[in-house]
């Protein structure tokens, strides 16, 4: 169960606030730096500076909060404050860090309700909406005691409602129905399919969970193992033919409005291994198995296609998830086979344990093929490597393009889901040159795999502009922040949408 958010303005009466005042209910007052409390609460409380005293909260530190079960005026169970910093500071991305601060200091036994009096503005209040609902809505888990997914074993707890003061109640109502919602809902999506174990979770159930867009206008088909072969995805079926589980290219085509151009789609390709092994090039057992989180990318493209086809976006935007398990099995792929991509591309597979590039490739040639796309990007879980160069606060992004560049940037700085452009190896780049066909998938030794991976996906985009995003390193949080909960994130959900909405965003 999802928290419900609700709006009301600043002007409401003591009287009719004090409906959401009960015990298991917390009243949050927003302090901005130099001035203090906002303006709503200080006419609301008339010693709100004795009752903030002990919460030692300076407004100029946006973000840090604290709520206590202290004696207050609306006879709440909790009494809280959180800094907003400086007003001319207080931007979306701001706002959303400040609600997932709030969340993590609001999610306490006990509590239902949690009423936040920072004087928003419209959009700011949706944002930190946004960013409150995600960081309190708790992962999916499959504990024996749990009857719904707010339960805890340890006890932490998710409170059923936000309330949120605004200047103007019906336009935040309006962001948050149009914007905010669609893209905590895609997150939302995101980070519970790449938590569901590879049992639960197997290419078929993927396929269903996308056919689940049908509901919103989207059209959803997939391509099975047969009809992978006679379209000549044979890289796609080369990946998932060791699996008892058999491969698919499940392809969810939002149609967008009348008036737009239904020839010049933007494809968002995923890459959904719903586990590997790493095939016959078997990984190490040790952490084996958050390889369930394989198919991050395709998480990411099927949110994001939730999100636009939530918001109605006028644009045709067509998402491919490539999806297979990469299985150990006497019908696997060896090291040292020779496959032809749809493309026609002769590709040495010489490490099975680089199969992401391999079901990228067949999907970026089918797209490019099959819809000529004015734009095509790629999202993956795709390498050590970005992880070790970037972090986690950083998705690599490699592009040969600087206009894609700069439209995935800005997207990115919307979104507040950081990316750092790296280079990307020229087309004839000896790394990945094979001596008995057009190309090995990957270059052995002391070698930026992520850049060499960028460089084999870039040869399936040819001319097509076409940008590629690791996730690798920003999918999963290694552990409980005032951010994020440890687990999975939706990195990228917002920030394809962002691409898409540009003019709403």
């Amino acid at each position: 169960m999802k928290p419900q958010v609700h709006f009301v303005d600043r002007e409401t009466s003591a009287e009719a606030l004090g409906l959401f005042a009960q015990d298991d209910g917390a009243w949050v007052i927003g302090v901005r730096a130099k001035t203090g409390p906002v303006a709503a609460a200080r006419h609301r409380f008339p010693k709100l500076k004795n009752l903030l005293a002990p919460l030692r909260i300076k407004g100029g530190t946006a973000g840090k909060c604290a709520v206590s079960r202290l004696p207050n005026p609306m006879n709440c169970g909790w009494f809280g404050a959180v800094g907003l910093g400086h007003p001319h500071a207080l931007t979306r991305n701001v706002a959303e860090t400040i609600g997932r601060q709030v969340a993590t200091a609001t999610c306490q036994p006990g509590l239902d309700w949690v009423f936040v009096d920072a004087d928003f503005f419209p959009a700011t209040a949706a944002a930190f909406a946004m960013g409150w609902v995600l960081r309190a809505t708790p992962h999916y888990h499959a504990q024996s005691s749990a009857t719904d997914r707010c339960d805890y074993a340890d006890g932490e707890h998710t409170p059923k409602h936000l309330v949120v003061m605004t200047s103007n109640a019906e336009l935040a109502q309006e962001f948050w129905d149009t914007l905010y919602l669609p893209r905590t809902e895609g997150t939302l999506l995101a980070r519970d399919l790449m938590q569901r174990p590879a049992n639960d979770l197997t290419p078929v159930a993927l396929q269903t969970e996308a056919e689940a867009m049908r509901a919103l206008g989207a059209t959803v088909t997939a391509l099975n193992a047969t009809e992978l072969k006679r379209q000549k995805l044979n890289l796609l079926h080369a990946v998932g033919k060791g699996s008892a589980c058999p491969p698919r290219l499940i392809i969810i085509d939002w149609p967008g409005q009348a008036d737009q151009d239904p020839d010049a789609p933007v494809v968002f390709v995923g890459k959904g291994i719903t586990f590997d092994t790493g095939g016959i090039s078997i990984k190490p057992a040790d952490g084996m198995e958050d390889m369930k989180g394989d198919m991050g990318g395709a998480a990411t493209v099927l949110g994001a296609m939730k999100a636009i086809a939530m918001r109605r976006a006028p644009q045709r935007v067509i998402g491919l998830l490539a999806v297979a398990e990469n299985a150990v099995s006497g019908s696997a792929t060896r090291p040292g086979d020779i496959v032809r991509a749809c493309n026609g591309t002769s590709v040495e597979i010489v490490d099975t344990d680089a199969e992401g590039r391999l079901v990228l490739a067949d999907a970026l040639a089918y797209a490019r093929a099959t819809y000529d796309p004015s734009l095509m990007v790629d999202v993956a879980t795709l390498t050590g490597a970005v992880v070790r160069a970037l972090g986690r606060h950083h998705a690599g992004l490699f592009t040969p393009q600087d206009t894609t560049a700069m439209r995935l940037q800005q997207a990115a700085d919307v979104s507040g889901e950081p990316l750092w452009r790296l280079p990307l190896p020229s087309p004839d780049d000896d790394a990945l040159k094979s001596e008995v066909a057009d190309l090995k998938n990957c270059a052995w030794g002391t070698v930026p795999d992520a850049m060499h991976a960028a460089g084999f996906l870039s040869h399936f985009a040819s001319e097509t502009p076409w940008a590629h995003l690791d996730i690798a390193g920003t999918a999963e949080a290694d552990a409980d922040t005032p951010l994020t909960r440890k687990g999975p994130v939706g990195f990228g959900v917002r920030l394809l949408d962002a691409l898409i909405c540009a003019k709403d965003a």
